[in-house]
């Protein structure tokens, strides 16, 4: 249960700031979660968009 007045609310973006102001970031690729961030930073965010580009 969630606490009174909490919402879940999901946002696709490739804005790594507007992605920063997450709880939790999730990295999809062909809609399968690959990886996860818990408290993102634009930074960290932008970190993980260039991992999933390598990998291409």
């Amino acid at each position: 249960m969630f606490p009174s007045g909490a919402f879940t609310a999901v946002m696709a973006t490739h804005d790594t700031v507007a992605a920063s102001c997450a709880d939790r970031v999730l990295f999809l690729v062909d809609g399968t979660v690959v990886s996860e961030l818990m408290e993102p930073t634009a930074d960290l965010v932008l970190g993980g968009l260039k991992k999933l580009e390598q990998g291409r």
